[in-house]
């Protein structure tokens, strides 16, 4: 089994299964979700609850884990109604979202690889490995494309779309852009200039522009940065007093970023030219670590660990026009381990 190379943003350990009740009762009835297991290596299923009570909605078992939270991000992503899972050993899992349930799963073939990360855009799937960038086009299980990563360590974080580009971040530093071509086939890739060294985990595409927080400074490892690229170039860098800028999302305009080290969420709005408006403490989730997060229709859910067990943490804007999050509620996972998090409709 592919062991995730030896740096991670945030270092868990002795995670129990999750317990507790939810705190509060969102409006519009989203349900939360996460890719849980026993632990490492063993079989993982896409968990989700109902995002007002609680309550269990569905669990759809797709194939072994590779990683705990805290090495990767976009193991949960979403394109109109596709839902791709990855950080699975040996391929990856496409599945259907109809009426708020998964359904109709398929396995994308990755030659053997193990997934990392990936991202669905209009012409396909995008999958991470330790050394490569798969393009699956819609309708297709093998890849009709593939580029080496510019690093290839087994470092590699997370891939996101944005622009004509896939991007993909390894945390030894690099952060990459792969031209994409009319089809949706992986071009040349090049470096993106200006990112400053550092430790790159999580990344999110909105619109033309790539956010990719810099979690520990080559310079500093204690002090986090926020740049916002354009093609292979850096065109705003976001200073930041919050430590550990690991993960990130982005959803209408709206990009939010989970700061680990100080426990706190970050959001802001962005524009053309990146971010017009930035909150750096959006929100001080109570815990010891938040992680992956996705945001959909002005909810937020985070993937955390409180009092050593997995949550899933929803939030809401607190109005249209504000970066503030409101807390919303706190659920139980219900599995030691847990990666990845997805926001979907409510059942039908």
């Amino acid at each position: 089994m592919y062991r995730l190379y030896g740096i991670t943003c945030v270092l868990v350990g002795g995670l129990a299964a999750a317990s507790g009740t939810a705190l509060a009762h969102p409006t519009g009835a989203a349900q939360v979700c996460t890719l849980g297991a026993a632990a490492v290596g063993q079989s993982a299923a896409v968990l989700c609850k109902d995002a007002r009570t609680g309550a269990p909605t569905q669990q759809l078992v797709v194939g072994t884990l590779v990683a705990a939270a805290g090495g990767t991000g976009g193991t949960l992503s979403r394109h109109g109604d596709d839902v791709l899972v990855t950080n699975l050993a040996g391929g990856a899992v496409l599945l259907e979202e109809v009426g708020g349930r998964l359904v109709h799963p398929v396995r994308l073939q990755t030659g053997g690889e193990d997934s990392l990360s990936g991202a669905i855009g209009e012409r396909g799937a995008y999958v991470v490995t330790a050394t490569r960038v798969l393009f699956f086009p819609h309708g297709r299980t093998a890849a009709t494309s593939a580029a080496r990563l510019l690093v290839g360590d087994g470092s590699a974080a997370q891939i996101a779309l944005a622009g004509g580009h896939a991007y993909v971040s390894e945390k030894t530093g690099s952060l990459e852009a792969f031209a994409l071509r009319g089809d949706g086939s992986l071009g040349a890739a090049a470096p993106v200039a200006g990112i400053p060294a550092g430790t790159i985990v999580g990344i999110t595409g909105a619109d033309d522009l790539i956010v990719s927080p810099v979690a520990h400074l080559a310079t500093n490892a204690n002090q986090a940065t926020v740049p916002v690229a354009s093609g292979t170039t850096k065109v705003q860098q976001v200073e930041t007093k919050e430590v550990a800028a690991c993960w990130a999302a982005s959803d209408d305009g709206e990009v939010c970023i989970t700061n680990p080290g100080s426990m706190t969420v970050s959001c802001g709005r962005v524009g053309p030219g990146g971010f017009t408006s930035y909150t750096g403490t959006a929100a001080s989730p109570a815990g010891e670590s938040v992680f992956d997060l996705d945001l959909r229709r002005g909810t937020v859910g985070i993937l955390g660990v409180h009092d050593g067990a997995r949550v899933l943490m929803v939030y809401a804007r607190a109005e249209d026009d504000s970066d503030f999050l409101s807390p919303l509620g706190e659920l139980p996972v219900g599995a030691a381990v847990a990666t990845g998090a997805l926001i979907l409709p409510p059942l039908r």
